[in-house]
């Protein structure tokens, strides 16, 4: 280690230069680091959920959730296959093996169902979904239109389009923003309710007009036709704009003759009847979900979905709009508490050391180390390719207490060696150097070894805590390097001694030999630990077996329960089989507590949750 020093005291001007470096770069990377509530896992899981309308759970357990299972069987690489099966739908889910491609591993679970799709009731169509941390929604809104009370079917249709029209695209133009998906709209259906007498007295059967509404409305490719120098891409059919279009498709009779559509059934249009309901402060309200793509800066894209919010204001009128979840304050709380601790740990540790070093130019020099680890860290984030969230805050905030002490170390022998020299040279502050930069190093070669294994966790485990792991390593190592190489530079320009009388050869041994108020205060414990290494390492070992027993008794947790403290989530379950209009009136009574609570300042009721309508 001695070497490096020296190598450095050689060669100062570089490493003044790379110190400048470091703060630059430092500072540039801190600024374009994203930043997010954690860092990005991807679950090896894939979801499978049926829908069977109006279906018993024992109904839907038989016919959607047993071939669901028996098809998901041979799918390669999984692991686990758990299911839930409930009053109209089926969700089951699909445990992969870790590295698990899920792309890969969704179109296998899609073949698999469409293979054994004919052991499914008519009108089930399993869906698959996948995703990752990056697929929650960064911003949750919740946006009422006005109307007096129902659900989200009575929000003015004027409302509605201008939310297709206008504030939805202005919110996917956000930098940052992947999809921008609107909740609660009821969704438009035709239906065609044949008369069956009707139907039979022009001569056509059920299946005649089955086949005709599969063969109407439907563009296919017919080739192509040569026209000068160009060729034309020549298609037959086109889609259906309209219901009158749809009434008077023609149906052939057995004479020979037509007969439209309309004549022998009722053709409408509708709405299909709603699963959920969703109200904002007792008024109906549809949902908007913001997500962003996996290189987006979660909170640069809550700042613009707000900023696109105020540029709606007047697009949305008299139309309320709710922050449901937004994940960005905890993020930047987050990142305010790191200043605030580093600051405060930054400001103890020039205290405490300028407290036992007693100079200033000593407390400098070694508390200079703080922020040089801390920027060469938020260097080592950006090659790495992670972001600022909770795990590497906190990672940092775990190092700022650790990263000065090889430089107190180093600066203090410095201190110590060179006391009774005014201007120390260059062999002095190797010379020092060398007496600690073996344990310098190898105690934070130890607490790197802690770390190290980590990082090498798999699974879901090791994607959160990996990143957790290597900011600390970064800081620690970080943290060596300024002390070997920056501290003995900063010492050889900035350190002066107070030279002894030259009368008085011994001052130097008899100040070495002086018992300082420090030594007057741990001497007698060292005493008697040396006089009495029985009792010494009794109370170590009481104390290493209460610790045990202790860690026993705490809790364990995947991540523990955080994020912003300022909302409460409330579960309401009726019992199984309540109507969703049922549902919903004994929301409208909880709801009603709600708004009679002055410290609530914004509530969102959703009836029929994952589902179920007895669920609020």
């Amino acid at each position: 280690m001695s070497r490096l020093t020296r190598l450095s005291l050689a060669n100062r001007a570089v490493i003044a230069l790379i110190t400048a470096a470091i703060a630059v770069f430092g500072l540039v990377s801190l600024g374009s680091l994203k930043q997010e509530l954690i860092p990005s896992l991807q679950i090896p899981t894939v979801a499978v959920v049926a829908v069977s309308p109006g279906s018993a759970p024992d109904l839907v357990e038989q016919q959607v959730t047993e071939p669901v299972e028996a098809a998901l069987a041979g799918v390669a690489g999984v692991e686990e296959i758990s299911s839930t099966a409930s009053s109209g739908i089926s969700t089951t889910t699909v445990m992969l093996e870790y590295g698990t491609d899920t792309g890969d591993a969704a179109q296998d679970v899609q073949r698999a169902l469409s293979a054994a799709s004919s052991s499914l009731p008519d009108g089930v169509d399993p869906q698959v979904i996948t995703g990752s941390i990056d697929d929650l929604p960064v911003v949750q809104l919740a946006v009422s239109g006005g109307a007096a009370a129902g659900d989200g079917a009575d929000l003015d249709p004027a409302f509605v389009a201008a939310l297709n029209d206008q504030v939805l695209p202005r919110l996917q133009e956000v930098e940052g923003v992947r999809d921008v998906t609107l909740t609660g709209t009821a969704q438009q259906l035709v239906t065609v309710d044949l008369d069956l007498a009707a139907a039979a007295a022009a001569g056509v059967s059920p299946a005649a007009v089955t086949t005709l509404l599969q063969d109407y409305g439907v563009a296919l490719p017919a080739g192509t036709v040569d026209e000068g120098d160009r060729t034309l891409q020549v298609q037959v059919g086109a889609p259906l704009t309209s219901v009158d279009e749809l009434r008077a498709l023609p149906l052939a009779t057995p004479a020979g003759g037509t007969v439209a559509l309309g004549d022998v059934a009722t053709v409408a249009e509708g709405t299909e009847e709603p699963t959920s309901y969703s109200r904002l402060d007792g008024s109906p309200a549809l949902g908007i979900a913001i997500t962003k793509t996996p290189d987006g800066n979660t909170v640069e894209v809550s700042h613009g979905v707000t900023e696109a919010l105020d540029d709606l204001s007047g697009v949305l009128g008299e139309g309320q709009v709710a922050v449901v979840f937004d994940q960005a304050p905890f993020i930047e709380e987050s990142i305010h508490g790191l200043a605030t601790e580093g600051g405060l740990g930054l400001l103890f540790a020039v205290v405490v050391i300028l407290v036992f070093l007693a100079s200033v130019a000593s407390t400098l020099v070694s508390a200079i180390s703080i922020p040089l680890s801390l920027l060469v860290t938020f260097i080592g984030l950006q090659v790495s390719g992670y972001s600022l969230n909770i795990l590497t805050l906190g990672a940092m905030t775990v190092a700022i207490g650790r990263v000065v002490d090889d430089s107190i170390v180093v600066i203090e022998n410095i201190k110590r060696r060179t006391a009774h020299t005014f201007r120390p040279s260059k062999d002095d502050i190797v010379a020092a150097v060398k007496e600690v930069g073996g344990a310098v190093t190898a105690s934070t070669l130890t607490t790197v070894a802690v770390f190290i294994p980590v990082a090498t966790v798999s699974g879901s485990t090791g994607q959160l805590f990996r990143p957790f792991a290597i900011t600390v390593v970064i800081a620690l190592v970080a943290s060596l390097f300024v002390a070997l190489t920056i501290v003995p530079m900063l010492a050889f320009w900035f350190m002066r001694g107070k030279p002894a009388d030259v009368g008085d050869e011994r001052a130097s041994e008899r100040e070495a030999q002086q018992v300082t108020r420090l030594q007057r205060g741990y001497l007698p414990l060292l005493t008697f630990s040396l006089k009495h290494p029985a009792i010494v390492l009794g109370v170590a070992a009481m104390m290493l077996v209460g610790t045990l027993g202790a860690a026993t008794l705490l809790k364990t947790d995947f991540l523990g329960s955080f994020g912003d403290d300022r909302s409460l989530t409330v579960t309401q379950t009726l019992p199984v089989g309540t109507r969703l209009d049922a549902s919903s009136k004994e929301s409208e009574k909880v709801e009603a507590d709600l708004q009679a609570n002055a410290d609530i300042k914004n509530f969102q009721a959703t009836i029929g949750q994952a589902g179920s309508p007895n669920i609020v």
